[in-house]
C-alpha cells in the first residue's frame, strides 16, 4: 500500500471515493435520496473548498495500491484542546474493507498526530447506528466518551459518538 497527500487536483477522486463508502456504509443511516442523487455534487463542493482553503492543522492522506485509490483520511490536527486531533474523515472503498487499509489509514493518522500534537489524544466521531465502524473502531482502543446529535450532510439530524484514544500510540502497534 502506498500512501501520499492529497492536493487540490484530488478533490474529484476524494468526493467519488466519499460518496461510494457513504453509499455502502450509511445505506441504512442517511436518507436514500440524499444517498441516490445529491451526494455526488455537495460531496465534491466539501472536498474541493476543503483542499483549495484547508483549516489550520489539515491533512489528507490517499491510499493507493498499484496506483489505484483505496480509501482516505483526513486530519484535523490539534482541532480540540481537550480531545486533540480530530480524525474528519476515514474512508476504505468497499473493495478495500477487510485488508487492513482502515487500520493503516488510522495508524497514519495518529503517527502524525503525535509528531505534531504530543501529549494530546486523538477522536473522532461516529454515526451511532454504524455499528461496524464502532466495532472497528473498539478493538483499535477507541473508547465511546460522549454522545451528540448532529445535523447531517443529508438535512437529518442524527446520533453520534464521540470516540477518544487518550495514547494515540496504542494504534501503531
Amino acid at each position: 500500500m502506498d500512501f501520499r497527500d492529497a492536493s487540490p487536483a484530488d478533490a474529484p477522486l476524494i468526493a467519488a471515493m466519499h460518496v461510494d463508502s457513504w453509499r455502502i456504509a450509511y445505506a441504512h443511516i442517511m436518507d436514500p435520496a440524499y444517498l441516490a442523487g445529491g451526494i455526488e455534487a455537495e460531496r465534491l463542493a466539501t472536498w474541493t473548498q476543503r483542499l483549495e482553503h484547508p483549516a489550520p492543522g489539515q491533512r489528507i492522506i490517499i491510499a493507493e495500491r498499484d496506483g489505484q485509490p483505496m480509501g482516505f483520511t483526513c486530519i484535523i490536527g490539534g482541532a480540540d484542546d481537550r480531545w486533540g486531533t480530530l480524525v474528519d474523515n476515514l474512508h476504505a472503498l468497499p473493495a478495500a474493507r477487510g485488508t487492513g487499509l482502515g487500520t493503516a489509514l488510522l495508524a497514519r493518522g495518529a503517527q502524525w498526530a503525535i509528531e505534531g500534537w504530543p501529549q494530546t489524544g486523538l477522536f473522532l466521531w461516529c454515526y451511532s447506528d454504524n455499528l461496524a465502524a464502532r466495532g472497528f473502531y473498539a478493538s483499535r482502543g477507541g473508547v465511546e466518551v460522549e454522545d451528540w446529535d448532529k445535523p447531517g450532510p443529508d438535512g437529518r439530524t442524527l446520533p453520534e459518538k464521540r470516540i477518544y484514544w487518550a495514547d494515540p500510540a496504542i494504534l501503531l502497534r
